[in-house]
């Protein structure tokens, strides 16, 4: 009796903890409503950045693979964010009958020295089955055994530091496959396989017991792409030749496939590698022989071991699968067969080190996790602690909210950037012949696209509505015609871009043909609609964002309704205007595309920063400077000084985080003129220099004042 007492006592006591660690990772966010919505959004964001890539003219496909996709980390996990970059361009065949005419082909090769994985890629003739006899890059090798010429694996970096040689972006930083110019960004650029290779076929065809995957799951599995990535293996002579087999948005759909329960294993597991495991081997042992333990285990246990109740358990279920494979010393590849993940990463001495402290987590039935202060996890645990209640919790999720939606607008601005700034040096009629075409495959697209790809696309058309009907604007008011009802039509279908951007654009284009008292109206209705549940976001790089500036009100919107209807009706993004929509622009901000001037201007600019030959503005001092200048125009006083104190009052609002600064403030120097005050506007011109000393306009007008 004593032992069964005990017995019962001990189980008793894993079901509470496992309630208790569940309630916390509930907490900090790990719940599936959140999950679902940062699946979303991130799959919102690849699909924007996608198609950011082919208007900047590149065929190319993005996967944003890792913890962010996944949902499967915390706020102080502190995880970067994975991006796959398919080309799209190029092909690797494992056999002549993948050849394929008109792209840059290369045949998947290797001998009994190659590790398993890894191949050699040998280019081939791109409009015959045959292969390359001569190099024709600098970096291509030629086989001492006469197979042909080889891809070096370091052709993707090479490219990259050409490409941004002239740019002051900062080091390429290279960490296994990723190469990237930012920290806690990590993009691994991949070659696409025309099949699915030979050993990876060894997820489809092993035998399991069928719960995980899901028959359905393995059957998306099959179309998902399998790549090429250039890395060699460590212990190879000629790793510089090397490329491994990837199946990352494979993994990704796997992971998809977790049960609630699952990702709080998997979470816990993550947390205990960070807090325990790191500081004995450092990151040896990768959070992806993680994950591939719990899927190992997933597939290998029953289902109904996986609920709240058993979280240790099965926690503890996944650590003997990885202490298994320590005590073998290898650890195989969920997804593709004969690969030892252990292989180059940890030796016998690390292994040791991995044994002990695991084990050791074991013997203490994984009471360590008590210990674990991140994300306050240890505390939460406690059963006489109930630091978070209702609204607590969901101003976690708030927080996490916050952090991750800044990218869908962020991916819509750089779309509307590059094709603008694509049009510059083109003449309006090609340049509205560009945007139209694009408008009209994207509604060809919409017939088939999926859910997220009709979000994406549902976000962009607004836009280019916006940006289609001020170029057809701007050449009616540059031929002195009145603008036609068809334009008029065109601005109405930009109006649920967002908030009020393109009805800003809409307002201007009034003022500039002559219209001011339609344009007083529509601007009274913009100002009704600034509130507390609004968000104005500034995604111009080189100017603060705005994405701090959320409220708690806009953010529950976000959680409580779809996020595609929170951009659209809750948010404002910068008005822009290209020079084809320069007539619709008041002839004081015309100047604001002309800011780079000198040769050091233009040595200071990125890549990225091609909304510098825009006008750019924020919709709310664009919206006092237009109520300004028709008021004016209309002649009433006292409305026109009324706008000119709120704009004012948005200048110098102290410890307020704004995009475009410096246009506000141009803007309003631009009201003092008119109000014959050139020294105030003056003062407002040179406190413009002092924050951007170069590519800024202001620098013109202080010498246009001073002369």
């Amino acid at each position: 009796m004593v032992y069964s007492f005990r017995m019962t006592s001990y189980e008793e006591s894993q079901r509470k903890m496992s309630r208790h660690l569940s309630r916390a990772l509930d907490d900090i966010g790990i719940i599936q409503d959140m999950t679902d919505l940062r699946r979303y959004i991130r799959l919102l964001e690849e699909t924007l950045t996608t198609l950011c890539h082919k208007f900047e003219g590149g065929n190319e496909t993005i996967y944003i693979v890792g913890s962010q996709s996944e949902a499967t980390t915390t706020k102080e996990m502190d995880s970067d964010i994975d991006f796959h970059i398919i080309q799209k361009d190029y092909l690797v065949v494992f056999d002549w009958t993948e050849w394929d005419q008109g792209k840059k082909i290369m045949m998947a090769i290797r001998d009994n020295t190659t590790p398993p994985q890894f191949y050699y890629l040998q280019k081939l003739m791109s409009d015959l089955p045959l292969k390359l006899e001569h190099p024709v890059d600098p970096i291509d090798e030629v086989d001492e055994e006469g197979v042909g010429v080889l891809v070096s694996n370091k052709i993707i970096e090479d490219c990259l530091l050409e490409k941004y040689k002239h740019t002051c972006i900062g080091p390429l930083i290279c960490h296994g496959p990723s190469l990237s110019f930012y920290k806690n960004v990590d993009v691994v650029y991949a070659f696409p396989c025309a099949g699915m290779p030979e050993e990876c076929e060894f997820l489809f065809k092993r035998p399991r017991p069928g719960h995980y995957p899901k028959p359905e799951t393995l059957e998306r599995a099959k179309t998902c792409p399998v790549t090429m990535v250039p890395q060699g293996h460590p212990f190879s002579e000629h790793k510089h030749l090397q490329w491994r087999i990837s199946t990352s948005p494979i993994e990704r759909l796997l992971v998809f496939d977790f049960t609630a329960e699952q990702q709080h294993v998997y979470v816990l597991l993550k947390m205990i590698r960070k807090w325990f495991i790191k500081p004995v081997v450092g990151d040896k042992l990768s959070t992806f022989h993680i994950k591939t333990s719990v899927m190992f285990t997933i597939e290998s246990c029953r289902p109904d071991i996986w609920h709240r109740d058993n979280i240790i358990v099965c926690a503890v279920n996944c650590l003997n699968t990885l202490l298994r494979w320590i005590k073998m010393g290898t650890c195989p590849h969920f997804t593709i067969a004969g690969v030892n993940l252990f292989h180059g990463k940890l030796d016998k001495r690390n292994l040791y080190k991995l044994k002990e402290v695991i084990t050791q987590i074991k013997t203490h039935n994984m009471w360590c996790i008590y210990q674990v202060q991140m994300d306050m996890l240890g505390f939460r645990l406690s059963p006489n602690i109930r630091i978070l209640d209702g609204n607590r919790r969901r101003n976690i999720q708030l927080e996490i909210l916050r952090e991750i939606l800044f990218s869908i607008p962020f991916q819509v601005s750089l779309i509307m950037n590059e094709l603008m700034s694509c049009n510059i040096q083109q003449n309006v009629c090609v340049a509205v012949e560009g945007i139209m075409g694009h408008i009209r495959l994207f509604h060809t697209t919409l017939n088939s696209a999926s859910s997220i790809e009709s979000a994406a696309l549902i976000l962009l058309l607004p836009h280019m509505y916006g940006y289609l009907a001020s170029t057809l604007a701007s050449c009616c008011i540059a031929l002195q015609m009145p603008v036609t009802q068809l334009v008029i039509n065109i601005y109405r279908l930009s109006f649920t871009s967002d908030l009020m951007s393109t009805k800003l654009k809409y307002s201007s284009m009034l003022y500039c043909s002559g219209q001011c008292a339609v344009a007083a109206q529509v601007l009274t209705y913009c100002e009704g609609l600034l509130g507390p549940d609004v968000a104005h976001y500034c995604t111009c790089n080189g100017r603060p964002y705005r994405d701090r500036e959320q409220s708690a009100t806009y953010l529950q919107i976000g959680l409580d309704s779809n996020i595609v209807d929170l951009l659209k009706r809750n948010s404002t993004m910068c008005v822009k205007f290209s020079i084809h929509e320069r007539w619709c622009v008041p002839e004081h901000l015309q100047h604001e595309m002309f800011r780079t001037m000198t040769n050091e201007d233009q040595e200071l600019r990125h890549n990225d920063n091609n909304w510098m030959d825009l006008v750019v503005i924020d919709c709310v001092p664009f919206l006092y400077y237009l109520q300004y200048l028709v008021y004016r125009q209309l002649g009433q006083p006292a409305r026109k000084m009324a706008a000119q104190w709120k704009l004012h009052d948005y200048v110098f609002q102290p410890d307020c985080p704004r995009g475009h600064d410096d246009t506000a403030a141009h803007a309003l120097a631009h009201c003092a003129e008119l109000e014959n005050r050139p020294d105030l506007a003056l003062d407002l011109y040179q406190e413009s220099v002092k924050h951007y000393p170069k590519n800024n306009i202001a620098n013109w007008h202080v010498t246009r004042i001073l002369q």
